[in-house]
């Protein structure tokens, strides 16, 4: 609908394919990327149904919503839970729980041309299931790096993208690569490249929306970025005097 009334370069398909879980993760999986076992979940039977599918242990999503471990929780074994029932008001997604060795992200960006650009891999840490630090860039085998800017470039080919894209994986033991799942905007993981690479993922996504090229993206030096909640502000605040190579951006 909203093409209708306004001209919209990157369109809408990539929020409907993102904005629920069961649509990425169907995507992703029919167009080749790697990505965990998972099942639709609508009631109590598909449930059942879903967990001799997947396995245990499990994670149980709802489709649409949750952030920041909101909307889930984990199934270890086959028995329902009182949470898991909760969530069956709505369509939800159950997905097999991975033992990775590290959590890794990739923003990646497509020209008008049809040009696609990725930025470094970067390593994240979260704590209670939000962001806390990011890496940049991520310190994993240079196999990893290159197997992520693949993935990215083909996920960024089969949706045509415009503007960018943060892409999540877990990194397994054996070094392969799953997608978690795609953000379809800049991401807190790449604040980083406003002062580390040559060019930011903001200027990126506005370069790539209004039809400019978008030059090789390089990183100009390393860089950790903190995300800043409660008061870790109040503290930050206090000791940016002294660390003149911190930079602060409160948004």
């Amino acid at each position: 609908a909203a093409q209708a009334y306004a001209k919209l370069p990157q369109g809408t398909a990539l929020l409907h394919i993102t904005g629920d879980r069961l649509n990425e993760k169907q995507f992703l999986h029919d167009h080749g990327i790697p990505v965990t076992s998972f099942a639709p979940v609508t009631d109590l039977q598909s449930l059942n149904y879903a967990l001799n599918r997947v396995g245990t242990p499990a994670i149980l999503k709802t489709a649409a919503g949750g952030y920041d471990g909101h909307g889930q929780t984990d199934l270890d074994t086959a028995v329902v839970t009182k949470a898991a029932s909760a969530l069956l008001t709505q369509p939800c997604i159950l997905e097999a729980r991975q033992k990775f060795r590290t959590e890794v992200s990739m923003m990646v960006t497509r020209s008008a041309a049809g040009v696609v650009t990725t930025f470094p891999l970067v390593e994240n840490q979260h704590q209670h299931h939000i962001l806390h630090t990011t890496i940049a860039p991520a310190n994993v085998q240079p196999s990893v790096h290159s197997a992520a800017r693949k993935i990215a470039v083909s996920i960024a080919e089969s949706l045509e993208l415009r503007g960018v894209l943060g892409i999540e994986f877990f990194v397994l033991p054996d070094d392969t690569l799953l997608v978690n799942e795609l953000a379809p905007r800049p991401h807190n993981s790449g604040h980083y490249t406003i002062e580390a690479c040559n060019i930011s993922q903001f200027e990126a996504h506005i370069r790539s929306i209004c039809g400019l090229p978008i030059p090789a993206i390089t990183q100009t030096s390393p860089a950790v970025m903190r995300n800043l909640l409660g008061d870790d502000l109040t503290v930050a605040r206090q000791q940016l005097v002294e660390h003149p190579e911190w930079h602060f951006h409160d948004y």
